[in-house]
């Protein structure tokens, strides 16, 4: 027998990790909405039953206010599964029962899931599950993800709900409101694909603008204006919930617990945000300089396999293919490899721990004065990483304005993929400082993101100032095992984009460079390309090569290193000479500023076109390329006038 189970449950409840102790997957734990914004699907056979379980985004109620919250809330409307778990926090349960009521209007088998019990036990909480259920009429199990206490017992009864006639749960509000949904029903009962019209009504009654918007294309003359219930809707709900929580768990220590006081400290509106500053810049410095002795290896490595081809095939067309094209321009990429994981393991930590979501929530008073909120800056933290991902979270803002906004500014966030271009050129010209120097870039691509924010804000969308609601995680000690998988899972992506695009974009490259004349690059075609680019960018005194390493390191910004390595055809040291004669100090920070800001990869250009059009792809290109241009200028300005 075949069972689909829908997953669903509020931001932060352990569902993902409970998805992967009922199926077995690996599935990353984020700690902040808007992250998983894909339905995820696993399987597992238990006792002689094929369970097909289905992970929802989280969703706070299913009254829409972001991309996320409505492809979980159309996968409950309209996929109909046999059983739906909701997930609660068991020391948060309000507002899980909140969407389990809301939830149980859709007249479907439900089961109430209470999370994480083991913490609940360390402080003392009792969670009578009988009186749960006597009050919900619903299963309820209590169960731990980590520890994998009840996921057994979830399992048997996923399969006892399915195979039972569960009556229909519903809960009754007061006269007024019963009144208004038996006087709404009447106008779609003929609704197609709808569960139920109490919900539906209910919707209507709450304002949901999809609902809204249904019910005034079917008649013009409603009896009830839309949204006109909602505060009562709610409050009546809540009222409810509290009783039930109040007869069902022990009342909780009122002492100060160790989460809040540390809370008071980091989330504090004039020590969080130098907090949030010295911990990143830790986090750069270690990422640099502590695992430099790695990089250095891989250096020293790829440089003996280069030297070792030309000294066994000589000097010829094979040899320069695989010297030159394949080793020099994959090498000169890879040996960044080790610093790439380092920044990763640490941003785990910071994330794993329940820090980042803090961080959010400290930057959304300086969000909201750029009329955003705290979810796009979980986008641009996201954007350290790599900027595909980042551009895709923007679904959880609910604001369409202010999503385009975040899109728009997202790749001015300094991704993984410009880190080894910041470290080629602060270890030559700023080795007593590069950590300093790469952590300064960082930062000003964060001012670069808020402040893109700001022009497009009060130059273009003219648009309101955004609203956060994020409930902040407990702190936990990082797990070896969740901290592996976040490093690695985005670790690889650098990887996989070295044994492939930046694999391909070498061998081109090394065909442009070697071709008409395989004895002078600066008769090569990928010159003429650069010098034909050269003229826009000589006010920033960048050359030919610089020109040329930027235009190809649109493909991937990691083929800005290729391409120098390619262009001298030389081992680090003597790279590092030819460098030193390209750039003086100051142009070199310009370079990098503008490698910071200037036109997105490929692969961050075909998500923001299918996110939010092909029309925003070329604002994107233009914007970007103007927007690095003046700062980089303004760098060079500035810098000549102190220096």
């Amino acid at each position: 027998m075949t069972i689909r189970v829908a997953l669903c449950g509020n931001p932060n409840v352990g569902k993902t990790s409970l998805f992967n102790a009922l199926t077995g997957m690996r599935q990353y734990v984020a700690n902040w909405p808007g992250v998983t914004v894909e339905v995820k699907e696993g399987v597992r056979n238990w006792k002689d039953h094929h369970l097909i379980i289905t992970d929802l985004p989280g969703m706070y109620g299913m009254l829409v206010t972001s991309m996320d919250e409505k492809i979980a809330r159309d996968f409950l409307l309209y996929n109909n599964p046999d059983v739906v778990v909701v997930v609660a926090d068991a020391l948060s349960l309000e507002q899980g029962l909140y969407l389990l009521l809301e939830v149980l209007e859709l007249e479907t088998k439900a089961i109430l899931v209470v999370n994480a019990i083991d913490e609940a036990k360390k402080k003392g909480l009792i969670v009578d599950k009988r009186e749960l259920s006597k009050h919900l009429k619903v299963p309820v199990v209590l169960t731990s993800a980590i520890t994998g206490e009840g996921v057994e017992e979830l399992l048997d009864t996923i399969i006892s709900t399915a195979s039972s006639t569960q009556t229909k749960v519903i809960f009754n509000f007061s006269d007024e409101v019963e009144r208004a949904i038996f006087q709404m029903q009447k106008f779609i009962e003929d609704f197609p694909r709808i569960s139920t019209s109490r919900w539906f009504t209910i919707k209507y009654l709450e304002g949901d603008p999809e609902i809204v918007e249904r019910f005034s294309q079917r008649t013009s003359n409603l009896p009830i204006k839309a949204g006109s219930l909602k505060s009562k809707i709610a409050r009546e709900r809540y009222d409810h919930i509290q009783l039930i929580v109040k007869e069902s768990i022990a009342s909780a220590s009122k002492e100060l617990s160790l989460s809040e006081a540390i809370d008071h400290v980091l989330t504090h509106k004039f020590i969080g945000i130098p907090v949030f500053l010295a911990l990143m810049y830790l986090a750069l410095n270690f990422a640099f300089e502590t695992v430099q002795p790695l990089s250095d290896l891989l250096e020293s490595l790829f440089s003996h396999v280069v030297t070792s081809i030309k000294t066994n095939l000589g000097e010829n067309l094979i040899s320069s293919m695989l010297a030159d094209g394949v080793v020099t321009g994959v090498g000169t990429v890879l040996t960044f490899v080790p610093n790439i994981f380092a920044l990763f393991l640490l941003l785990g930590i910071m994330e794993d721990s329940g820090y980042l979501p803090r961080a959010a929530f400290v930057m959304d008073r300086i969000m909201y004065t750029l009329k955003l909120s705290g979810r796009s800056f979980m986008s641009f933290l996201l954007g350290f990483g790599c900027s595909v991902p980042a551009v895709l979270s923007t679904r959880g803002v609910s604001d369409p304005r202010e999503r385009i906004i975040s899109v728009l500014s997202v790749p001015f966030v300094s991704c993984s993929a410009r880190l080894p271009v910041y470290l080629l050129i602060a270890s030559i010209f700023f080795p007593k400082n590069r950590g300093f120097v790469v952590f300064s870039v960082y930062f000003f691509s964060m001012m670069a993101a808020m402040v893109s924010s700001l022009i497009l804000n009060r130059l273009i969308f003219k648009g309101q100032r955004g609203f956060f609601i994020l409930e902040l995680p407990r702190y936990r000690l990082p797990t070896i095992k969740n901290l592996a998988i976040y490093t690695w899972l985005r670790g690889k992506h650098f990887l996989v984009k070295a044994g492939t695009i930046i694999f391909v974009a070498s061998l081109v490259l090394w065909v442009l460079m070697y071709f008409p004349n395989p004895n002078d690059v600066s008769q090569s075609f990928a010159a003429q390309i650069g010098r034909s680019m050269s003229f826009v960018l000589k006010p920033l005194n960048f050359d030919w090569r610089a020109s040329t390493a930027l235009f190809f390191g649109i493909t991937a910004k990691e083929i800005i290193v290729s391409t120098f390595g390619m262009l001298f055809k030389t081992q680090e040291e003597t790279l590092a000479k030819h460098l030193s004669q390209l750039f003086d100090p100051l142009t070199a920070y310009s370079f990098i500023i503008f490698v910071m800001a200037y036109i997105p990869c490929l692969a961050t250009l075909a998500s923001i076109r299918s996110e939010i059009g092909t029309k925003y792809v070329l604002i994107t290109i233009f914007y970007s390329f103007f927007f690095a241009y003046a700062v980089a200028f303004l760098v060079k300005f500035i810098g000549g006038v102190l220096l």
